[in-house]
């Protein structure tokens, strides 16, 4: 298979067990949604595939179907990649498993650990809790401070994660994050379609202005 760029701004919702996923994840994508993350932890390798299938089937190129943790089964799957967690396996292994056509993601709570990330070889990191989060509620919000502190210790692409709305969102592309992941928000929402849409629509005012460009140049270099 051939890489597929990291869309911009990214868009990535996080799923969780839902008996209506298939439905819920096609009108996320249908509203904005341009990167999903099959995040199960209760279902065994068979239910895994089999879900992971149904959603490799409606989400095509320029989105990406990001699988958490299982390394094989995202092979298996036709993946575009995988997301590891903070205390994860050697990333030099998975890449081994994964090959260069594919992106390993990382999530870190730390600069440090963001920095040691990416001297692993992680492609890109999702970094958080950003914001209070309904998710997780016991979780201290590191703020915006933390997020911009990542993107300028780092060269490569952070999306932000925890608590993010469509008011605040913009505020992460301003500190240089090059997207937002979101759970909740999207996958309990009676229209999963237009709240995509009401996120999408404000990456896209928040990306286009002159200080989002600033800060991300500055993030990166």
């Amino acid at each position: 298979m051939t890489k597929i760029d990291l869309p911009k701004p990214i868009l990535m919702l996080v799923t969780e067990p839902s008996p209506g996923l298939p439905e819920t994840v096609r009108a996320a994508v249908r509203g904005g949604v341009n990167m999903v993350q099959l995040r199960d932890p209760s279902v065994d390798r068979e239910q895994l595939l089999r879900r992971a299938g149904l959603l490799r089937e409606m989400i095509e190129p320029p989105a990406l179907l990001i699988i958490n943790r299982h390394v094989e089964e995202a092979v298996s799957c036709q993946a575009d990649g995988v997301q590891l967690p903070e205390a994860h396996p050697s990333i030099r292994e998975v890449r081994s498993t994964l090959g260069e056509d594919r992106w390993i993601g990382c999530s870190i709570h730390s600069v440090e650990k963001a920095c040691q990330a990416e001297a692993e070889g992680a492609d890109y990191l999702i970094a958080g809790t950003i914001f209070p989060s309904a998710t997780h509620p016991d979780i201290p919000a590191q703020g915006l401070e933390f997020l911009e502190r990542v993107c300028r210790a780092v060269r490569i692409p952070v999306i932000a994660i925890g608590g993010i709305t469509p008011e605040n969102a913009p505020d992460c592309l301003h500190v240089g994050a090059c997207g937002v992941a979101v759970l909740s928000a999207i996958m309990r929402s009676a229209d999963p379609e237009q709240a995509a849409r009401a996120f999408r629509r404000s990456l896209e005012e928040g990306s286009g202005d002159d200080k989002t460009q600033d800060k991300r140049r500055r993030a990166h270099h």
